[in-house]
Parts: C-alpha cells; sequence; structure tokens
C-alpha cells in the first residue's frame, strides 16, 4: 500500500506542473487577446509588486509551523494557473448559457451575483479539498488551512491583475495621458487593487479555509462536511455581496459603504483570528516540546531552539555555513514535523490520537535524514546545540 501511495504521489508531481503550466499558458493567452502580450507583461509586472508583501504576511504567519514548500508553492500555483483559467471558460460558458435562456439583461445581473462568486470560490477552494482528503497530515489546524488558502488567493490575484492593471495601463498610454477618464480609470484601479483589496481574493478563500481546518479534526463524514459547506457557502455569499455593490445601485459611492460596513470587519476578525491562532500554535509547540524529550522523539537539546523563532533561525543558519542547504532544508523539515507532533500531543483531540503514530514516524524519518547527512560529513558534529 505504501508503495502504491509513493508510486502515486510520484505521478501526481510528474502530472501536476505539466497541467499547471498547461493552464496558466491558457489563462495568459486569454488576457493577452483581450488587451495584448505587452500589456499582459506590464500587468503581471504590477501584479508582482503588489502581492509579494502579501505573501510574505501568509509565510509570516506559517514560521512555527512551516508548510512543506512543494506544497505552499502549489497552492500559489494552483490559484494563478488551474483556478484562474477553469474560472475564465466556466464563466464565459455559463454566462452565454443564461443569455441563451433568460436574455442579455438578466445575464448582466447573474454573472457577478451567482456564477462568478460561486465559479470563483469552488475552483479556489478545490485544492484545500485536496488537501482535506488526500494531505490532512499536512493541515494540523486552522491556521495552517489559511495559509495554503491565502496563497492560493494571491495566485488568482495575480493572474486576474494582469487584465485589471493591463488594461487601463493601455487605455492610457493609447491616449497619450489626454484621456482623463482612462487616468481616473488606472487610478481608480491601482487604489482599489493596491490600498483597498490586495487581500480580497486570500480572505474569500480563507473563509473556506476555516470550515476546511475545523473538518481536519473532526471524525465522521457528516463532522467534516459541515463546516466545509458552510465556510465555502460564507465566502460565496461575501462574495456576492462585493459585487453586487458594484451594480446595485446609482449611489457611486456604495462600494466604499460595502467595504467599510462588511469588508473591513470581516477581514479584521479573520486577521484576528489569524494571530490569536498563531500566537496559540506557538505556545502549543512550546508546551509540547518537553513532552517530545520525555517521549524520547527529540533531543534534550532541541527543546530550547524547537520552542523559540529566532533560536530556530540561527539553528537552521548555523547548519547551512557549515553543512549546505540541502543539510539546513533537512533541519527545517525536521523542526516543522516536530512541531505538528507537539502541535497534536498538546491539543491532544481524538482525531490529533489517530495521527500520533504516523507523525511520529515521520518525525523520525526527518531526524534519520539528518543523521545520513551527518554520517557523509555534510553536518556540523552538534547540530542540535542550544544557542543563547
Amino acid at each position: 500500500m505504501d508503495i502504491n501511495r509513493q508510486a502515486g504521489r510520484r505521478r501526481l508531481w510528474i502530472i501536476w506542473p505539466v497541467v499547471a503550466a498547461a493552464t496558466m499558458i491558457g489563462s495568459v493567452v486569454w488576457v493577452s487577446a483581450q488587451i495584448g502580450i505587452a500589456w499582459v507583461g506590464a500587468g503581471l509586472a504590477l501584479s508582482v509588486i503588489v502581492v509579494t508583501p502579501v505573501i510574505l504576511a501568509f509565510l509570516w504567519l506559517n514560521r512555527w509551523h512551516r508548510g512543506r514548500p512543494r506544497l505552499l508553492v502549489s497552492a500559489f500555483v494552483w490559484g494563478a494557473s488551474v483556478a484562474a483559467f477553469c474560472s475564465i471558460w466556466t464563466q464565459a460558458w455559463l454566462h452565454d448559457l443564461v443569455n441563451v435562456i433568460w436574455g442579455a439583461d438578466v445575464g448582466a445581473w447573474v454573472r457577478p451575483l451567482m456564477i462568478t462568486p460561486v465559479t470563483e470560490e469552488v475552483l479556489k477552494g478545490l485544492f484545500l479539498l485536496w488537501l482535506l482528503i488526500y494531505r490532512r497530515r499536512e493541515v494540523t489546524g486552522v491556521l495552517d488551512a489559511i495559509v495554503f488558502a491565502g496563497l492560493i488567493g494571491i495566485g488568482f490575484s495575480f493572474i486576474e491583475n494582469s487584465l485589471y492593471f493591463g488594461r487601463p495601463l493601455m487605455e492610457v498610454v493609447q491616449s497619450g495621458g489626454a484621456d482623463t477618464a482612462a487616468v481616473a480609470t488606472l487610478g481608480v484601479t491601482l487604489f482599489m487593487r493596491v490600498a483597498m483589496v490586495p487581500f480580497f481574493h486570500s480572505l474569500m478563500v480563507a473563509i473556506t479555509a476555516i470550515g476546511i481546518g475545523i473538518a481536519a479534526h473532526r471524525r465522521g463524514r457528516a463532522a467534516k462536511v459541515l463546516p466545509v459547506l458552510l465556510g465555502l457557502l460564507a465566502a460565496i455569499v461575501l462574495h456576492g455581496i462585493w459585487d453586487w455593490a458594484g451594480l446595485a445601485s446609482s449611489d457611486q459611492f456604495l462600494i466604499f459603504k460595502v467595504y467599510g460596513a462588511v469588508m473591513v470587519p470581516v477581514f479584521l476578525a479573520v486577521f484576528i483570528v489569524a494571530l490569536v491562532l498563531r500566537h496559540r500554535q506557538g505556545r502549543m509547540i512550546t508546551e509540547g516540546a518537553e513532552m517530545l524529550v520525555r517521549d524520547g522523539d527529540i533531543a534534550s537539546e532541541e527543546a530550547m531552539p524547537l520552542a523559540n523563532l529566532r533560536a530556530r533561525r540561527r539553528w537552521r543558519a548555523d547548519i547551512r555555513r557549515h553543512a549546505g542547504r540541502a543539510a539546513a532544508r533537512a533541519v527545517a523539515r525536521y523542526q516543522s514535523e516536530a512541531s505538528a507532533l507537539a502541535i497534536r500531543l498538546t491539543r491532544g483531540t481524538p482525531a490529533d490520537q489517530d495521527w500520533l503514530p504516523e507523525q511520529r514516524r515521520i518525525v523520525t524519518e526527518a531526524r534519520a535524514g539528518i543523521h545520513h547527512r551527518r554520517a557523509f560529513g555534510r553536518l556540523t558534529p552538534t547540530p542540535f546545540r542550544t544557542q543563547q
């Protein structure tokens, strides 16, 4: 069974980059057909500036229990490739279908209020659902799910911004700056996408992620399905409210009113929840480190650096200087897996208890990988020393 599982994972990591590249190229081609490849490039360049701080913010939340780099990158790529590509074509097809059945007037409302929120939130959330079903061990709590969700949303925004930034840039340049309406549109777009809603898609997926994180630590199918559906429904409704604000009234300030009355409070609530969970995660690892020493899962001199982010960083930096990046990555993986074990031991829910044997096995494998590298002279003799 383990051999079959490993073979399946190897096939997945061969197929996945091909699918991601094909769908991302497809999205870029579609946007290029709207505004031209040069303006897609300009839009993507601006998008890099916008999304980089958001990526760093989510990675900061992830510092106590770092997700596997391959999965974190895959979350971003999913948003930028499969989710974006499928959203474009699904929305176009459904919109045409609604126009044929009910007419263009109805379609003008149905697309932003129903088609767009449902398709985008479902497609972005599929990666989280895959994690829940096939990589549930990677989700030690709601915070882990929020981090993955944030990266999915950032990836989606990255591609979306190529159109939102590229089109007004094209119009301003083509008019030589004389088209005041185009200049105003560019200014509003930059203000909206940079100042008001840089976290928009990440926030929507994070709401779904809260349900995923809760489901990951429940037993029974019904107990898992309900929080996932509630989280997804909440994300769809909130997305629909935001789209409605741009259409439903002649009041040009309605979208700002909805932003202040709905979006800001929801963002602050999720932000505070994430901060509280990050602090709680650190506390659980600090408490759990002593239990890991007691049970023989880690060496006694590893407890202090495991429970201190600055000491962890010094630990990895010391290994990198003396033994290279591969050894430092091995230590980073060991820190992450030991942290996951500490969290599960400290929290101690029935679902956590179910995962303890598997998590202990993985911690042992991670430690063995470090010792293997030491045996080949790539680690210093005392890689786990406590630093003051």
